[in-house]
C-alpha cells in the first residue's frame, strides 16, 4: 500500500520529531523520572515513545532504572508494519544507552502491540475490558 492510500485508508500521518519535542517540552521534568507512565495510543513507527525514553534515560541513574523506564511505556498501533518498526526503534535507543537483554526485549514486545485504540478504549470506558497492570 503506498503511502497516499495509507492516508486516505487509515488517516496515517506522522507527528514530526521536532512537533513531538515541543509538545513534550511542555510538560513539567518530573513526568519523565523511569517510574512515570505513557501511553501512546497511535505510536506509528514511534516518534513520541521515542523521544519520551530519551528524556527517561536521561533521569535513569541504575541499570535498574532502564528497565523500570520500559515497563511505564505503552503503545498501541493499528498497523502490523509500524508496530514493528517501533518495537525496533526502542530496541535501538536501548542500544545507545545499555544492551537490553531477554527480559527487557520482551517487555517492549509485550508494550508495544497492535491494535485499534479507539476500540479499546471503547471497552475500557463500556466495562468489557479490564486492565491488569
Amino acid at each position: 500500500m503506498t503511502k497516499k492510500e495509507r492516508i486516505a485508508k487509515y488517516g496515517e500521518v506522522f507527528t514530526p520529531k521536532h512537533i513531538v519535542n515541543e509538545m513534550l517540552d511542555t510538560l513539567p521534568l518530573e513526568m519523565f523520572y523511569p517510574e512515570k507512565t505513557f501511553l501512546e495510543p497511535t505510536c506509528g513507527e514511534g516518534v513520541f515513545v521515542i523521544e519520551i525514553l530519551k528524556r527517561k534515560f536521561a533521569n535513569c541513574k541504575k541499570r535498574k532504572d532502564y528497565t523500570i523506564a520500559l515497563q511505564s511505556i505503552y503503545a498501541m498501533e493499528i498497523q502490523a508494519d509500524n508496530v514493528e518498526k517501533c518495537i525496533q526503534n526502542v530496541i535501538d535507543l536501548c542500544g545507545q544507552y545499555f544492551k537490553p537483554n531477554t527480559a527487557e526485549v520482551e517487555i517492549i514486545n509485550d508494550h508495544i502491540i497492535q491494535a485499534d485504540s479507539l476500540k479499546v478504549l471503547k471497552m475500557l470506558n463500556d466495562g468489557s475490558l479490564e486492565l491488569k497492570v
